[in-house]
């Protein structure tokens, strides 16, 4: 499915990842965040009695994808939110959002990715 920008005045069908920037559009140069939160709704449980948010995997993938698609390194306050959604999910489900953004599960638990892939070999990340 297309992820079009949501800003007002875009006409942007379609994300698509920069050469130099892979969170920036080619299209239109906006950031992926703009066009990310096109995907994002969520289903309130308010109107079942409960008092807590139903927390799909999909939701929790789009969630997540704001945070991890393109980033070394995840700021601790978006960790500490992203944590409490993973805690509710089955551990495989955490590890296939991970692996769908390049993170291993010991890379996300340290906080940035120790090792960057390029052109087919591994360097250190320098942070």
């Amino acid at each position: 499915q297309a992820i079009r920008c949501t800003l007002p005045s875009c006409r942007c069908d379609c994300f698509s990842p920069g050469k130099t920037h892979i969170r920036t559009c080619d299209s239109c140069n906006h950031g992926w965040v703009t066009h990310a939160l096109d995907k994002l709704g969520s289903k309130s449980s308010y109107q079942l009695g409960m008092h807590v948010e139903v927390v799909q995997p999909n939701i929790v993938f789009d969630i997540a994808s704001l945070m991890l698609y393109g980033a070394q390194a995840a700021p601790i306050r978006l960790k500490i939110l992203l944590d409490r959604l993973f805690s509710v999910l089955q551990h495989d489900e955490v590890l296939q959002i991970l692996h769908s953004f390049g993170w291993s599960y010991e890379d996300y638990a340290r906080g940035y990715i120790l090792q960057v892939k390029t052109f087919n070999h591994y360097k250190r990340t320098q942070l």
